[in-house]
């Protein structure tokens, strides 16, 4: 008798521990539940900004310089041409000046550069030595998720380069990065990203072993339907996405996708 009472009880126990159980669980769901609602911390760069300085860190860069009237033209010469006036006040020449060679065309800088520096590149690896981030890269696409609808694809436990459908690190362009924050089963490769600050060093290493290395020049955060961050730019630059702000158990995603942008060191 004390066996079957004994056993009764243990019986009582893990029902109301299996009640309790999914109890929990219908909460979790909607968002009640203790600990439901995950945030990742703002940005640090963006936390220690004074107030009006957070749309700083995003503004464009300032307009080039206004256009002037060349040299000619200041002489009273009409060439109907124009250059980009600098700040600097012109200092008149010398009546002796020796004769030089003509100038090396502007591309010619360009092609020795191209020649030395390695091609674009598939990411392999991604490293930011301020949050001690060393993770490998693979590639990823565009896929469907359960409703049928094409999605940017995450890759569980690495970062994901889009490199077929933005650009390739170290070419012209913006090459694409992306990272989960926060998962129960597809780990966290980015999750102290939003340490990241102004100025750091991101290096990426491609298929063939090249390192480059870029510095962070902006951080911010967007809404998750935001897709301009990741669209092409005439410079080369990379962008780092993960998850930000709040995650909604009933949506099943962050309030935000929080932003880094790095352009060649």
């Amino acid at each position: 008798m004390r066996r079957m009472a004994a056993g009764g009880s243990l019986g009582t126990l893990l029902m109301g521990a299996g009640l309790l159980l999914l109890g929990y669980a219908a909460l979790w769901q909607v968002g009640w539940a203790p600990g439901s609602r995950i945030s990742v911390p703002p940005p640090v760069a963006l936390a220690r900004a004074a107030p009006g300085a957070r749309a700083a860190l995003a503004e464009p860069a300032p307009p080039l310089p206004a256009i002037a009237r060349s040299i000619d033209e200041a002489n009273g010469a009409d060439s109907g041409s124009s250059v980009i006036a600098a700040s600097v006040p012109v200092q008149p020449a010398p009546a002796d000046l020796p004769v030089r060679a003509l100038p090396v065309p502007a591309d010619r800088a360009d092609r020795i550069e191209a020649a030395a520096t390695p091609p674009p590149g598939y990411a392999v690896k991604l490293r930011i030595p301020s949050i001690k981030l060393v993770t490998d890269v693979q590639q990823a696409g565009i896929k469907l998720n359960a409703l049928g609808q094409p999605e940017w694809e995450t890759l569980p436990f690495v970062a994901a380069h889009y490199g077929d459908l933005t650009a390739l690190v170290g070419g012209r362009g913006n090459a694409v990065i992306a990272g989960h924050v926060v998962t129960l089963s597809e780990g966290n490769v980015f999750r102290f990203l939003y340490q990241v600050d102004l100025g750091e060093e991101v290096i990426v290493e491609d298929a063939r072993g090249a390192e480059r290395r870029f510095v962070v020049t902006e951080i911010r955060l967007v809404s998750p339907d935001d897709v301009s961050v990741m669209e092409q730019t005439p410079d080369r630059r990379l962008t780092l996405i993960t998850c930000g702000g709040t995650f909604d158990p009933i949506r099943r995603e962050f309030s935000d996708r929080l932003i880094v942008v790095a352009q060649p060191a």
